[in-house]
Parts: C-alpha cells; structure tokens; sequence
C-alpha cells in the first residue's frame, strides 16, 4: 500500500502488537495496560524453541445443582473424596449438597476453614472450623460440635485454619500457641498439647500444612516445623528456615499440592510492603507480586483483612484467585504462564467467587454474595447463563518517535470463531475511545482498514460473544510522517 501523503515508508510497514502483557495501571484505575477475563497460554515452537502467547477467554460458571434453597452469604465450600460430596457453609448452616446437617455455627458471616482426616485413621472425620469452634461431621454426614463446653480444654477463640498431619488435628491461637488433639482421637483436646511459635515475638496470623512440615506465618515472620513425635506437641521447630516475611491477613492464605500462597508484608521491600509471595515443599519462597499488584495491595489499607482467595487447576492452568474488597477487583495468577490478569462479573469488576474446591476433575466456585455453587468449566463460555466480556487493552505506543503516524492498515492474529470482535483506540492518554469497529473473526483476514493519523495510540478489544476466543497479536500498518 502506498504511503500516506506527508508520510514515509522507511519505517517498518507493519509492525506486531503482542496481546500478552502485565497490568500497567497508574494508582488504582482502570487505564493503561489490562486484560479482563483471560488466561495465557504458551506454545513452545519445537523447532526454534521459542514461545507465542495467546489470550484465550477464562473458562465460564455455570450453575450447579448444589445450593440449598434460601442460601445467602457464602462462606466456604470442600470436596470430600471419603463421601463423593461437596460440603459447603451458608450463613450459619453446614450442607451437605443440599441437606442441612442441622448444626449452627457461631458466627454468621467471616471464611471457614475445612480439614480431614487421613483415609488410614480408625476414624474418618471432616472438620469444619469458623474461628471460635470446630465441628465433626462423620462419613454418615452426622455433625458434632466441639468447643470448650464439650472439651475444657479445646483451644478457643482459634484462629480458623485447621489441618490434618500425621494422626492429629492441628488448630492455633493469635498468641502463637499451635494445639493438637490426641493422635488418632481428633476431638480430644489436652492442655498441655501445644507448641508456642514466636520466634521473633510477633502475633500468629495462620497455620498450613506443607507436605511433611507445619508452617506458622506470624504477623512479621515465618517459622518451620516438622514432627519430631515428642510427646504432647510432636512438633519440633526449624531454626534455619525462619524468615522475616509476614502476613497481612489469612483470608489471603491458599493452597493447592505442595503450593502455599499469601498476601506478605514485607517491611521494607517495595512500596508500604505488602506482596503476594508463594512456597513450595522445598520451603523455597518466592514473590510473585508485580509493582502495581502491590499498590493494589497496599491501598487496601485495613481492608486487606476482608479479601478471599482461593487456588485450583482450571483447565491446566494453577490459578490464584485474590478478590480485593476496597478496590472491588479481582486479580488473578496464573502459575503456568507465570502471568497476571484480572477477572470480572457480568455486572460488577469483581469475579463473584470466593472459594472453590474440585471433585472428579471438576471445579466448583462458591459465589460470595449469594452462597450459590457453580462449576468453572473451560467449555463454557458465560457466567450462569449471560455473555460475559473479555478486555484486552493495550500499552500507549508511539513506535519510537514523536511524529506522527498514519495507520494504513490493522489486522488480528487469532483463531476463527462464530461470531465478531470489537476494537477501538484512543489517542488522548485514554481519555477517549472511538466508536469501536467490528472485526468479523469468521473469515482467514481478519482486517480492520486504515485507522488515520495519531502520534500516540492505545488499542482496546472487547469480546462478548457465547464462544471461545483465542488471540496471539494485533499487526499494524504503520506509516510516519516527514515533517
């Protein structure tokens, strides 16, 4: 094509625009660099070696037959491989798929916490903790309370992660004191069976279990343990493996295998400290935060106590799920593409989810507002129903010059699908976008035509159709100007 009076063509004449890219926002908007609503995807050429990225559109919920009727607030939710059940919190209540197990938690609202007991246990009980008590349920789905009524000496007020590890059930106190039953009995609390974690004299905020080892993440710190089978507490701390690395809040705190992931605080690491940081079996950690996750993070302020995560495999991509409360924003990681993105509702910026759990390969999602269970499925292109929208937009690029530029031509590198794609541009920092133009994504050319002169541009696409989408880049035909 020729080039545009007043514009040259010794400049490279198409130019290709990736699709892949980290949140660039400034402070908390929504300008600047984002996508909503996708995962990356890596395809590695077997010849050269090198990798392509795509955006493809995060798997959709679809409604399941799960919640009781009158659920509201969602609390929390767990597959039970001993039953084949998914067991799930609402309001105050404990289900059983559907059936009421007829006990009523102490609290109405706040994260709970689910353990069980191991397949080998004279016993096989789940656990379900919500801060304050415990409660039992059998594998005959029977629901027993345990708090100090029953037990004198069950530790409580606790702090809500429960876990099982080698015959006991372990629960903490804020005072740095980690409990466990009697081996093998699982309601049966001693007084004497506790190991103080402390190190460096802060609060305790959580436990977990790491494989063969207990981690104890402190307000400022992060201590190690392993079971040195001593009587009363087996546990035996780790000196060498302590850190200075806190938590901000453990509604933050989830796992999946041998992955532990948190919102830190990290005093004196990046701006007001806060990070998400992750920890593997090897107790090897590593932040996976980037700059601007972190200003998320840190203008959350006291709010960061009131954000939900969770983490499951979805569709082969390990997936942190981080809602943010104050800022109203989802933020998610991806560990196979070692990427972030965010995600949202139909009618909100939030992705509804604030816990899932997976049962036969499955993933269910419990909604936070309405304690509804949905399946997260990669072959379902809406939320319950309703077309949801993916967003790419992109950087601002000048190419490397202030002249200006014309642009002759725009086409989009993806796969075909049944329906359009929306793209616009604005050439104002953002401020304005134009009328977006459809690219009709069902042929091979997927070509937009000339889109005028500008010196600075930024790209937005927008999908919202009932289909999968996979993108790889944006190529431009780009001319600059000789003046």
């Amino acid at each position: 094509m020729a080039a545009q009076a007043g514009f040259q063509q010794d400049f490279p004449s198409t130019i290709d625009i990736p699709l892949a890219g980290t949140p660039l926002q400034r402070g908390t908007g929504t300008i600047d660099q984002r996508s909503v609503n996708v995962l990356y995807e890596i395809h590695v050429n077997p010849i050269t070696g090198g990798k392509t990225f795509y955006a493809i559109k995060r798997p959709g919920l679809a409604n399941s037959t799960q919640p009781p009727a009158g659920a509201a607030t969602g609390r929390g939710l767990y597959a039970w491989g001993a039953t084949g059940k998914i067991y799930s919190v609402f309001n105050n209540k404990i289900y059983s798929g559907t059936t009421d197990l007829t006990v009523t938690l102490a609290a109405s609202t706040g994260r709970v916490w689910f353990t069980e007991s191991g397949a080998g246990s004279s016993a096989q009980i789940l656990v379900v903790s919500d801060g304050t008590d415990s409660y039992h349920i059998t594998t005959s789905d029977v629901a027993t309370q345990i708090d100090e009524a029953d037990d004198a000496q069950y530790p409580t007020p606790n702090l809500g992660p429960v876990f099982f590890y080698d015959d006991y059930i372990f629960q903490a106190k804020s005072n740095g004191e980690i409990w466990n039953t009697e081996p093998d009995t699982f309601t049966s609390w001693v007084g004497t069976n506790f190991k103080s974690a402390g190190m460096y004299g802060d609060d305790l905020e959580a436990i977990a279990r790491l494989k063969d080892m207990v981690v104890a993440f402190g307000k400022a710190s992060l201590e190690f343990f392993f079971n040195n089978g001593t009587a009363n507490s087996p546990l035996l701390r780790i000196p060498a493996n302590a850190m200075q690395l806190g938590m901000a809040t453990r509604n933050s705190l989830a796992q999946a295998g041998d992955t532990l992931v948190w919102v830190a605080e990290a005093p004196g690491q990046g701006d007001g400290g806060r990070q998400v940081w992750a920890i593997e079996a090897s107790r090897n950690g590593s932040r996976i935060s980037t700059p601007v996750i972190e200003r998320f993070l840190n203008a959350e302020g006291s709010s960061i106590s009131s954000c939900t995560a969770w983490m499951e495999s979805v569709a082969g991509h390990m997936i942190y799920v981080l809602n943010l409360s104050s800022a109203n924003r989802t933020f998610v990681y991806d560990f196979t593409s070692k990427s972030w993105t965010e995600w949202s509702a139909i009618t909100a910026i939030k992705f509804p989810g604030i816990a899932a759990t997976s049962l036969n390969g499955t993933v269910y999602v419990q909604d936070a507002s309405n304690g509804r269970i949905y399946t997260l499925l990669p072959t379902t292109y809406q939320d319950s129903g309703s077309n949801f929208t993916v967003t790419i937009q992109t950087d601002k690029y000048d190419f490397g010059t202030p002249m200006a530029k014309f642009q002759h031509g725009f086409w989009l590198i993806g796969d075909n699908t049944t329906s359009t794609i929306n793209v616009s541009e604005a050439d104002d920092d953002y401020t304005t976008f134009n009328t977006a133009r459809t690219i009709d994504m069902t042929t091979t050319r997927k070509y937009l035509g000339m889109g005028g002169m500008f010196f600075q541009r930024a790209y937005q696409i927008t999908y919202t159709q009932n289909a999968a989408l996979r993108l790889e880049k944006m190529v431009l035909g780009i001319d600059v100007g000789n003046g």
